[in-house]
């Protein structure tokens, strides 16, 4: 029996062969690609970079519907959602300037990967979030979250974002799981409120289901990612792919 699939977030799955970054554009099977630098190689784009600014929950009218299914839903994950920008390559943070966190993903890795993109971060509460926007830039705030890897049941880890659509007190979040529909809850279906303490713990199913070295293990691969930091997203400036 063929193994199933891990559902991923923010990574690009092994087996997802849509969004698998080649060497040279040769190979490519998307109308286009973008090659940052050698180090990275060529990343699949299935259609131009679209990006508009955050004016709250509108999942209809962000990037010009591009997080919609009718459109290029597939083709952006919650890194392309969380920055409001609409790459179609199913982006991964800090791609576009020749950097590649390390596998398996971590918080400060994911990070950096971000920075290198422009985003700023600024800490790990709600009053660094108000102290922040007592700045006054412009531009949005995003959470980061990390799911640690289970190696010997077979998950490689993962990450994921989840963006603030309150700019005044911070009470209301929304996110878009991997090739998923954009929602404003959890993965418990709860609303979004704040992102360190919402519920982001997802069953993937029976291990024997992903690992072929545990072909009798019936038990459920239950994986959680948990809150890491807040992230600013400038109006102007970040460029992902």
């Amino acid at each position: 029996m063929p193994l199933g699939r891990l559902k991923f977030s923010g990574m690009v799955a092994p087996d997802d062969n849509l969004h698998q970054v080649q060497a040279s554009a040769d190979k490519i099977i998307a109308p286009q690609s973008v090659c940052p630098c050698p180090e990275v190689g060529c990343v699949p784009q299935y259609a131009d970079t679209v990006a508009s600014p955050n004016a709250g929950y509108n999942p209809a009218g962000d990037c010009d519907g591009y997080f919609m299914s009718y459109k290029f839903q597939p083709n952006n994950n919650c890194y392309a959602y969380g920055c409001n920008i609409a790459s179609n390559s199913f982006p991964q943070p800090g791609r576009m300037h020749c950097y590649l966190y390390p596998t398996p993903p971590t918080g400060p890795g994911v990070q950096e990967g971000a920075l290198k993109d422009g985003l700023y971060n600024v800490g790990t509460s709600k009053a660094d979030l108000r102290a922040h926007a007592a700045t006054g830039a412009s531009g949005h705030y995003v959470a980061l979250l990390v799911s640690q890897a289970d190696t010997p049941n077979g998950w490689p880890g993962d990450y994921h974002w989840a963006r603030c659509d309150d700019p005044v007190d911070f009470n209301s979040w929304s996110q878009k799981d991997g090739n998923d529909q954009v929602t404003n809850f959890d993965f418990a279906g709860n609303p979004i409120t704040d992102p360190a303490t919402a519920n982001w713990t997802v069953n993937q199913g029976p291990v024997n289901l992903f690992n072929s070295s545990k072909p009798d293990d019936n038990d459920d691969l239950v994986v959680s990612y948990d809150f890491f930091t807040y992230m600013f997203v400038p109006a102007t400036g970040v460029s992902i792919i």
